[in-house]
């Protein structure tokens, strides 16, 4: 299998999202039950530091992202 780590773009969001629910539907991921919408989750994470690992037929199989935490 031929892979690329590209950089997460809008147009990725709907496999990205799908990715994230099946973690969620696993109980183990976060304490959410539902992926979030594009917006909510835009606005929750670093613009830089978005990954997606890219199948060479297009298929996302994995990502992640950077968010802020407070610092405390």
């Amino acid at each position: 299998m031929n892979m690329t780590i590209d950089e997460m773009t809008r147009r990725d969001w709907a496999q990205v999202r799908a990715i994230y629910g099946e973690g969620l539907a696993s109980g183990l991921a976060a304490f959410m039950v539902s992926p979030p919408v594009w917006k909510d989750w835009d606005a929750g994470h670093l613009a830089l530091g978005r990954t997606v690992a890219r199948h060479d037929d297009g298929r996302i199989l994995g990502w992640s992202a950077l968010a802020p935490v407070p610092d405390n």
